[in-house]
């Protein structure tokens, strides 16, 4: 691949500007004081690999230092800019506009009562000519009475909510609503916390716990313990049964699954959004995340699986992999939808920076994902990481180098170039 050309002149690079082409004098000239002093192309080269290329106008192109430093300001971004917090502020919002939502209701209920009692009161009074029935009358005053006491303690029952967020949520769950619009608000925030939690988990499940029947949760509860088991048997030596098990339940965890290493990688990438978002947190929000979770789960056998399930992937992977936080400091706020995606970026950065950590060649730099690099980076950086990849060949093209069996090695053009920069630096010191 050529380099690309660009036309404009930039200021001193910063991480946000395209670089001009490098010509393979440009490279020559980065590499020959080196070149002179020890005669190592080889180093030379991982020399600017890694330090990146200063031109003679000031510019650069980055190197592999560099766009670590850009992944590490990446994610600094982030955490100098969001609110973990703020997540379940969100929720208890959502919960209030529920509770109000349901007064206004209860209350709108009462006064379509008294107007249709008044109404029908003037109306029977207007036909007759004369005051309306005393039997009317008395059913409309029994009506009134009844729906003044089943408000009175639906109202009661609404003061009585526990202050914390997981009461809450368990109380609205028993309580019978009046208001349509105020139930229905509070089955798209149990829906949305379920499948958040779920789908954290198993890829294949579309439904939310509440929209499945006794038969799908009893089924959900079955594949679960059967994962446990084969989780456990693997602990213990044993043969684990994984063809067995994906055969029976290989549609809750997507494609692509070939072993049982394969399915707990696949787990562990699942789960580690959710596991590290409660190790940012304080241990006050922790555990009030934690008893939303469990309010939500309302089936004391999943409850269990699940709980069964993080102790034996745990087992399964080092510390590092599996505990790893951040610390938020900033302060513009998050749903939890939006909570998960930024712990999901924020491990897709560590990915990316640790793949950057890796590299000990150019074939190594070639196998990073470029399209990842330029989601989390931008165009920018893409177009940076293939010029820095063609380094050599630049200078291959150009007949400076030549590949051997150790790598690279100066041609008879490549020398004499070294030699003409050092002559011309011996005379501008001799003027």
């Amino acid at each position: 691949m050529a380099l690309p050309r660009y036309g404009t002149r930039y200021s001193r690079w910063d991480g946000t500007q395209q670089v001009e082409n490098l010509s393979a004098d440009d490279l020559m000239r980065a590499m020959s004081d080196e070149l002179v002093r020890d005669g190592d192309l080889m180093n030379a080269l991982r020399r600017l690999f890694w330090e990146g290329v200063e031109r003679p106008d000031a510019e650069k192109l980055p190197g592999l230092r560099d766009l670590m430093n850009r992944v590490r300001q990446a994610r600094q971004e982030q955490m100098q800019r969001y609110d973990l917090g703020s997540m379940l502020d969100d929720i208890r919002e959502r919960i209030q506009d529920v509770i109000e939502t349901e007064r206004s209701g209860i209350q709108q209920r009462l006064d379509e009562a008294t107007q249709t009692s008044e109404e029908s009161e003037t109306g029977e009074g207007q036909r007759s000519g004369d005051q309306p029935g005393e039997g009317a009358e008395t059913d409309q005053d029994g009506l009134r009475d009844l729906l003044n006491s089943i408000a009175e303690k639906r109202n009661q029952q609404l003061d009585d909510l526990p202050d914390d967020p997981a009461g809450q949520i368990r109380g609205l769950q028993q309580y019978d609503f009046m208001d349509p619009q105020a139930r229905q608000k509070f089955q798209e925030l149990v829906d949305q916390l379920q499948q958040q939690m779920m789908n954290q988990t198993f890829q294949g499940m579309q439904q939310s716990l509440s929209e499945m029947s006794p038969e799908q949760i009893a089924e959900t509860r079955q594949m679960m313990s059967d994962l446990n088991d084969m989780l456990e048997a693997r602990n213990r030596g044993e043969d684990p049964g994984f063809e067995q098990f994906m055969h029976k339940w290989g549609h809750y965890f997507g494609d692509n699954i070939r072993s049982l290493e394969d399915l707990i990688e696949h787990m562990r990438q699942q789960t580690a959004a959710m596991q590290q978002l409660m190790d940012s947190m304080s241990p006050e929000q922790r555990s009030e995340l934690q008893g939303m979770m469990q309010a939500i789960m309302q089936d004391p056998g999943l409850q269990q699986e699940m709980s069964r399930m993080q102790q034996n992937l745990q087992q399964t992977m080092r510390p590092e992999d599996w505990r790893r936080s951040y610390d938020f400091s900033g302060d513009e706020s998050l749903s939890m939808q939006q909570a998960m995606r930024l712990m999901d970026r924020m491990n897709e950065l560590d990915a990316l920076e640790k793949q950057f950590k890796d590299v000990r060649d150019w074939n190594d730099f070639a196998n990073i994902d470029q399209d990842k690099v330029q989601e989390l980076l931008g165009e920018d950086t893409r177009e940076q990481m293939d010029q820095l990849g063609e380094l050599a060949k630049v200078l291959e093209d150009a007949g400076y180098i030549k590949k051997n069996r150790r790598g690279f090695e100066l041609t008879p053009q490549g020398v004499r170039k070294i030699g003409e920069k050092a002559l011309t630096d011996i005379f501008a010191q001799l003027k």
